[in-house]
């Protein structure tokens, strides 16, 4: 059974990476919006240059904020737009995100709940095909705010998530990060990712996506049964590093 996700690698296993990132009104601040824009083509260029990521890495972006069901957007992954979108995941070598745009409230907790669909569907169209996972799926929420209903109203429904997504990386099932930039609630971060989350001081995506590839790398380079705990810890002390190299950049250059 082949299903709606053609087998486009030829590669045995694969490697699923979900970003859930926010595009809510809030983003407009500061130009976060186009930091983020800016920062996802730049990033682009690094994922495409590893050619082991490309061989067996699929990405699915989804956004949150105006539109989509929910206020949860799956964007093409292309920056094709195509309509309907025939797989939510393309080859890391195909990575093209499209320009996003700022505007409405920030349902953040529906937009998550819908990436950990589309791994779910994703992982099991693979099995049908005989495809292994070679690690567990990375999911990645980039964000400046906090959670809100579909109304604007504070929403709290991130704690029953989080319940989720600690089952689910107990039973190896994903691994789930929270990065946020100036602006985002620490609570949600620390909530949904206790060992996971990273809060940035500045709009500073570029430094977020950074660690987003060395989290990919630790994965990749601790293998697919490594505890939750252990690629987590290497990644805090990764991000770490980069904040202080950021910080001496800063003092050096004064910007």
């Amino acid at each position: 059974m082949t299903g709606p996700f053609p087998d486009v690698q030829g590669a045995k296993s694969r490697l699923l990476i979900a970003l859930v990132v926010d595009n809510s009104s809030s983003m407009r601040e500061q130009d976060a919006i186009g930091e983020l824009n800016s920062a996802l083509a730049a990033w682009r260029g690094e994922i495409q240059a590893d050619a082991n990521l490309c061989r067996i890495g699929e990405i699915a972006l989804v956004s949150f904020g105006a539109g989509g069901e929910g206020g949860a957007t799956v964007v093409d992954p292309s920056g094709r737009g195509r309509d309907p979108l025939p797989s939510p995941f393309v080859p890391v070598g195909e990575f093209a995100p499209p320009t996003l745009v700022a505007s409405g409230y920030s349902p953040m907790v529906p937009a998550i709940q819908r990436a950990l669909a589309l791994v779910d569907r994703r992982r099991e169209e693979l099995a049908e095909q005989g495809i292994a996972m070679a690690y567990r799926p990375l999911v990645y929420l980039l964000t400046d705010g906090a959670p809100s209903d579909e109304d604007g109203r504070p929403s709290d429904r991130w704690r029953d998530l989080a319940q989720e997504l600690r089952r689910q990386e107990a039973e190896q099932r994903l691994l789930f990060f929270a990065f946020g930039v100036r602006g985002a609630d620490r609570q949600v971060l620390e909530g949904l990712a206790p060992e996971a989350n990273y809060l940035m001081e500045r709009n500073n995506f570029s430094l977020v996506l950074q660690a987003v590839r060395q989290s990919i790398d630790r994965v990749m380079s601790s293998g697919r049964n490594a505890p939750a705990e252990v690629v987590q810890a290497g990644v805090k002390d990764t991000v770490g590093e980069l904040r202080e190299l950021q910080d001496w950049f800063i003092r050096q250059t004064g910007l």
